[in-house]
């Protein structure tokens, strides 16, 4: 005698599955085709991104466990995303499409169409239960890993899906994945539009609306969101470069940055005399620190010195001062052990190298290597990413805002791994650097 499976909403007569069987890896397609039991009835999710992937010879086997009257394998979305997630946030066309190629995959594979629809994690909605019967689905696997009858009269309710959705970072996460799926859009319809870049690109969009990125994002463990976001601004700025677009700068900022300081300050502040943002870098390093931005300010005190970081562990970040923009008028090296140089024309009189410790202050010596004058203690304000350290006039004096600056980042092995106002080399490249100036 089958047994039967009951549910709050309803008593499904023909859908007496008492197995519901998960398989995450080709190494399982082969222990199920040898171990699955004849007796119970069973149901087999396998993602359709992992279906679609298999070797042939898995591809048989998968086919060998279907053909078995006790055995029926659901059909899922292309990737493992959420589907009331992407409706939520306004992403509509992309569920339907990755219900659509999901049972697409299905159909090549099995050569039938799929009846029973695996929401992943069994999340489902009224919205995305009208997506499933537009693609003839019949029924779908709960959150419980019961089933039902999509034709019944009852109501879905509404899940809750703030865990992906409701955080600040996860919204603008959200947001910037949007954007690039409106290029996307736009690429498609463009007189350079290329299918297979097309796809490529969709590939990544796909990968990149999984949930777990959207937890690692507000994770406790500190290391997990920074490669999390590292990763995902790297898939993201994939999408970019596949369809021929330079992607947009802010993703060269770490996303949990840029949603915790909105407020950091601009030009128009006031607060200012010199500012200066890094909207230039064009790929994504995976280092542990990026520059944002930089900032002078000048009173009775002396001048501050506030450098904008993502973060600092073992990274220094230098700042060079051409006083006159006077031809050949200073040093054109970067300081010993930094690799870069100047043009003759930002030349500098003085550099201050800051560490993780404290800032040390250097004036050119046109007689030898640069005079290391004084060590100045450093603020740092972790929840502003900020780096402070101020000056006095009786170490460096003159008009800041008529000076040029060259603020750049090296790594332990003296390689440069960000630069604000221009593209970050390659690593080992020794490349010359223009001072950025206000006047």
């Amino acid at each position: 005698m089958k047994k039967l499976i009951i549910i709050p909403f309803l008593l499904l007569n023909n859908l007496v599955y008492s197995a519901i069987i998960h398989i995450n890896n080709e190494d399982e397609i082969k222990k199920y085709a040898v171990n699955v039991s004849i007796i119970s009835e069973n149901v087999f999710i396998i993602p359709m991104d992992l279906l679609a992937s298999i070797s042939d010879e898995n591809k048989k086997l998968v086919n060998e466990i279907a053909s078995k009257d006790n055995n029926e394998f659901a059909g899922t979305t292309y990737t493992e995303v959420i589907l009331p997630v992407l409706i939520k946030i306004h992403l509509e066309d992309n569920a339907k499409e990755q219900v659509k190629k999901g049972k697409d995959i299905y159909q090549q594979i099995f050569g039938k169409k799929p009846s029973i629809f695996y929401p992943y994690m069994g999340i489902m909605s009224e919205e995305a239960r009208v997506i499933l019967e537009e693609y003839d689905y019949n029924v779908f696997i709960t959150t419980s890993e019961a089933f039902f009858d999509l034709k019944s009269t009852m109501t879905i309710s509404q899940p809750d899906l703030s865990r992906w959705i409701e955080d600040p970072i996860q919204k603008l996460v959200w947001e910037h994945l949007k954007k690039a799926q409106l290029k996307l859009i736009e690429y498609e319809s463009s007189d350079s539009y290329d299918k297979e870049k097309y796809q490529a690109a969709l590939e990544e969009i796909y990968s990149l609306e999984k949930p777990i990125w959207f937890e690692n994002y507000v994770s406790y463990d500190a290391g997990k969101k920074k490669e999390n976001d590292l990763w995902f601004r790297a898939g993201l700025s994939n999408v970019y470069r596949i369809i021929a677009i330079k992607p947009p700068s802010e993703i060269s900022i770490p996303f949990f940055v840029s949603a915790d300081n909105l407020f950091l300050p601009s030009p128009t502040t006031n607060e200012y005399i010199v500012f200066f943002n890094d909207e230039s870098d064009k790929d994504i390093i995976l280092s542990s620190c990026n520059i944002i931005s930089f900032g002078v300010q000048k009173s009775t005190l002396g001048i501050t010195f506030n450098i904008f970081v993502s973060s600092q562990e073992s990274e220094v970040v230098d700042i060079y001062i051409d006083m006159n923009k006077k031809n050949n008028a200073g040093e054109t090296s970067f300081l010993l052990g930094h690799k870069g140089f100047t043009d003759m024309l930002s030349a500098w009189e003085y550099a201050i190298s800051v560490s993780t410790a404290d800032a040390c202050l250097y004036r050119y010596n046109h007689r030898g290597f640069p005079t290391a004058i004084k060590l100045f203690s450093i603020k740092k304000e972790s929840q502003r990413n900020l780096v402070e350290f101020l000056i006095p006039e009786t170490y460096i004096r003159g008009n800041p805002a008529n000076w040029g600056y060259i603020i750049a980042g090296f790594l332990p092995t003296g390689d440069i791994f960000d630069i604000i106002g221009n593209d970050i080399p390659l690593q080992d490249a020794i490349i010359q650097v223009p001072a950025l100036r206000m006047k």
